[in-house]
C-alpha cells in the first residue's frame, strides 16, 4: 500500500479511529514525564493531539498528506508539529523523549528495521512505544489487517528492540464488538550507565 491508497482512505471515512486515543496507549504515556515526541505514523493526529494536551511538545509524521491535512484542521491550538514523511526513511532533527508509533504495519522485516532505527531517536531515559495488532489476532482475535505477512508477534518486536532495554513485550488483549482483539505492545530504550 502506498500512499495514495492511504489518502484515498482518509478522504472516505472520517476520523476512522475516532478522535480518543487508544486505551493501551493513554496507559503507556501517562506513566512518562512529558518532553519531546513523536507520533510516527501519525494518521490523523489523535494521540498527537492527545499528548500535547497532557504537556507533551509533538511532531506527527504520516505519509499520507491527506491525513496530515485532517489532522493539521483538527488541531484548533495548533499544538502540534505535523510533517508529511515515510516512516522507514524520515528522521527528526534531534533526539527525543518519547517515540509513539501506533498501529504502523508493513512488511515484518520493514517494521523490524524501522523501530530498530527509531530507537536511535530517543534520548537517554526516553522510551519508544510501538503498540499494533498481533499476528495472534489473525489467528484467534477479531479485526485488525487481514494480511497476516504484516502482523508482528513476540520474537519479531524482540528483534527490533535487540540491545536495547525493553520495558514492556507482551499481548494486550482488549474487547471489540463483543469479542476480543489481540494487540502487541513494545516499549523500550537505551540503556543508561
Amino acid at each position: 500500500m502506498d500512499a495514495s491508497d492511504w489518502d484515498e482512505r482518509y478522504r472516505a471515512v472520517t476520523e476512522p479511529w475516532g478522535i480518543d486515543p487508544a486505551g493501551t496507549v493513554a496507559t503507556r504515556v501517562a506513566g512518562l514525564k512529558p518532553g519531546s515526541a513523536i507520533d510516527l505514523a501519525c494518521g490523523d493526529g489523535r494521540h498527537a493531539r492527545w499528548m500535547a494536551q497532557n504537556g507533551w511538545s509533538v511532531r506527527g509524521v504520516d505519509y499520507s498528506s491527506v491525513a496530515i491535512d485532517l489532522a493539521r484542521s483538527s488541531d484548533a491550538e495548533k499544538s502540534v508539529d505535523w510533517r508529511v514523511g515515510d516512516a522507514t526513511s524520515w528522521k527528526p532533527e534531534n533526539k527525543v523523549d518519547l517515540v509513539l508509533v501506533s498501529f504502523l504495519h508493513m512488511p515484518l522485516a520493514d517494521l523490524v528495521e524501522t523501530l530498530a532505527r527509531v530507537g536511535g531517536w530517543v534520548a537517554p531515559g526516553g522510551r519508544v512505544v510501538y503498540l499494533g495488532h498481533s499476528i495472534e489476532n489473525y489467528h484467534r482475535g477479531v479485526g485488525g489487517p487481514p494480511e497476516p505477512e504484516i502482523l508482528p508477534g513476540i520474537s519479531d518486536l524482540a528483534r527490533a528492540a535487540e540491545g536495547s532495554r525493553v520495558y514492556a513485550l507482551e499481548h494486550v488483549v482488549r474487547p471489540q464488538d463483543g469479542k476480543l482483539a489481540i494487540d502487541i505492545l513494545l516499549e523500550f530504550g537505551p540503556w543508561q550507565d
